[in-house]
């Protein structure tokens, strides 16, 4: 969230966000100039845009990102504050940014935040949606919510304690400074650093990587991860030995198996 840069929404939603695809591989670009504002448009076109790849068996890696050199997100918004105070309707607004989470979270393959500048309030959260997060040197992380009497409520508040823990969360949130890549590290927000100018290259690279790994097998890693993560310890093992069979009886093991029985490369049918 940053009330420095107003947006104006985009006459056509569909402008809002551009995909592009290279092989299994799709990049979806956030395109609300300058900062990538996360207007109710632009939330609900994301939402729609996963929603789509999802459904897409072509598509085996996703990157996320946003368009220009300032920001991957800003967040929300400012100008629309006073409305929800008005109107009232602060639970849809939460609402509506937890169907975009649940459309990231839920994508069937690998999605990866490319994050190159701010990511802040609403940003962040995005950021937060993704399996794995990849940042420029020069990139910086708030969620300075607190600082305007309310806190991240499309899902960060829940998100980033299961990513950071509760304590580093907490500080995030209950100061609402920025801080670095470097910290971000750190803390466990990112997976990686790498050089400015870098990041396409790198989030790329790992979509890639990630497009050629047997894709029953990342579903159910994700699936394991995502739903373990919230669940008692117990039905999390149930949960992995019932997948952990399921995939026994992929294509995708077997494959595997005489890959290896042949020493040669596996080459996976995501069957």
């Amino acid at each position: 969230m940053d009330d420095r840069v107003e947006s104006k929404e985009a006459p056509d939603p569909a402008s809002l966000v551009e995909v592009r695809s290279d092989d299994a591989v799709a990049t979806v670009v956030l395109r609300n100039p300058p900062l990538n504002i996360l207007t109710s448009a632009l939330k609900e076109r994301i939402a729609e845009v996963f929603t789509e790849l999802s459904a897409d068996d072509g598509v085996r890696a996703i990157v996320l990102t946003g368009s220009g050199d300032r920001a991957f997100s800003a967040g929300a918004n400012l100008k629309e504050f006073p409305d929800r105070i008005r109107l009232g309707n602060a639970y849809e607004v939460s609402k509506q940014g937890h169907r975009v989470s649940e459309a990231v979270r839920r994508c069937r393959c690998p999605v990866i935040a490319a994050i190159d500048g701010i990511a802040y309030g609403g940003g962040l959260e995005l950021a937060l949606f993704a399996d794995l997060r990849i940042a420029s040197r020069r990139s910086t992380f708030a969620l300075p919510e607190v600082k305007r009497g309310i806190f991240p409520g499309t899902s960060g508040s829940q998100l980033l304690p299961r990513i950071v823990g509760g304590s580093n969360a907490k500080q995030l949130m209950m100061f609402g400074d920025p801080i670095d890549a470097a910290e971000a590290l750190r803390i466990g927000l990112l997976n990686r650093v790498v050089d400015d100018g870098l990041v396409d290259q790198e989030a790329h690279a790992w979509a890639r990587t990630l497009a050629e790994r047997p894709g029953k097998a990342l579903r159910f890693i994700k699936q394991l991860v995502d739903t373990g993560a919230a669940a008692p310890l117990e039905v999390g093992l149930e949960y992995e030995s019932q997948l952990f069979a399921r995939a026994f009886t992929t294509a995708d093991a077997a494959e595997g198996a005489a890959a290896f029985l042949e020493r040669r490369e596996p080459r996976f049918r995501h069957a």
